[in-house]
């Protein structure tokens, strides 16, 4: 009996894939074996030349989201804005870095500040290069929230400036 399903199986099951969405049709054809299953793998390549122009259209929005994510990276990553963050760090971390008294720093401080200084260093660095942060419960986007992803990294340049403070005094006075 098990051999009888195996041949129908083989030969008797067609799949009307004109039902199927362009996602299953990729998936089917990722898991499809063609040699066991030829008349369908056949019938699954003539569903695909019947829906070029969908997978062109589909094509064509990948095409114009990677364009668009790139003018989204020129914005977040352009030379005034990355200078007026670090400013903005260092200008608003001296009040709080200069409070602190020299004299009480010791080589852990040294460690933290370096420390903060990376953690918020490599956020603001993946920041630029991606065109979201963390934020809070989700992730910030700079096309979804502008504004929130602007004062994440500011928050990151606060961090990195005060601890390049706390590191020069703990270094160097």
């Amino acid at each position: 009996m098990p051999k009888l399903f195996s041949f129908i199986r083989k030969y008797c099951i067609q799949i009307d894939y004109s039902k199927y969405s362009l996602d299953e049709l990729l998936e089917a054809k990722k898991s499809i074996d063609k040699v066991k299953y030829a008349e369908n793998f056949n019938a699954l390549m003539i569903e695909f030349s019947r829906r070029e122009t969908e997978i062109n259209a589909r094509k064509s929005e990948a095409k114009s989201a990677i364009a668009a994510k790139q003018v989204i990276l020129k914005t977040t990553c352009t030379a005034e804005r990355i200078l007026g963050l670090f400013l903005f760090g260092l200008i608003f971390g001296f009040p709080v870095g200069f409070s602190i008294v020299p004299d009480t720093l010791d080589g852990s401080d040294v460690f933290f500040s370096l420390l903060l200084m990376s953690m918020s260093g490599g956020l603001l660095f993946h920041s630029f290069n991606s065109g979201w942060t963390f934020g809070g419960n989700c992730n910030l986007d700079i096309t979804e929230d502008p504004i929130m992803f602007t004062v994440a990294q500011l928050i990151y340049a606060w961090l990195f400036g005060f601890s390049f403070i706390v590191f020069v005094l703990a270094v160097f006075l």
